[in-house]
C-alpha cells in the first residue's frame, strides 16, 4: 500500500509540473506601443493566460468571456486583444469584471 501511494504521489507531482506556467525564457514577449505613449509587453504562456508587463510591474491575467477577440482580466487590469497585433488596456475598478473605463489602444510593432 505504501509503494502504491508513493507512486501515485510521484505521478501527481509530475503531472502538476507539466501544467505549470513556463519561465520567462520559454515564451516570447510581444511589445505593444499604446496611444498614450506607454509600452505594454505581453506573453501568452497558454490559451487561458496573458502575462503583461506595465510600468515595470508584471501582472498575470486570466481569460474572460468576450464577444470577439481574447479578453483577459486580473490584478486590476483588462487586456483585450484581436489577433496578436491590436490590444486595448483598461483598468478594472474594484468589483468590476468588465472595465467601465474606455481603455487605451495599443498596437504591436
Amino acid at each position: 500500500m505504501i509503494k502504491r501511494c508513493s507512486a501515485t504521489a510521484a505521478l501527481v507531482l509530475t503531472l502538476s509540473a507539466c501544467t505549470s506556467m513556463p519561465s520567462d525564457n520559454t515564451h516570447a514577449w510581444v511589445n505593444y506601443a499604446c496611444s498614450d505613449g506607454q509600452t505594454v509587453q505581453a506573453t501568452y504562456p497558454d490559451t487561458n493566460t496573458a502575462v503583461i508587463k506595465l510600468e515595470g510591474e508584471t501582472h498575470t491575467l486570466h481569460i474572460a468571456i468576450s464577444g470577439s477577440g481574447a479578453r483577459y482580466i486580473g490584478e486590476g487590469w483588462q487586456w483585450w486583444t484581436k489577433g496578436m497585433h491590436d490590444g486595448l488596456l483598461a483598468p478594472l475598478a474594484t468589483g468590476e469584471s468588465i472595465a467601465s473605463a474606455a481603455g487605451i489602444a495599443c498596437h504591436a510593432g
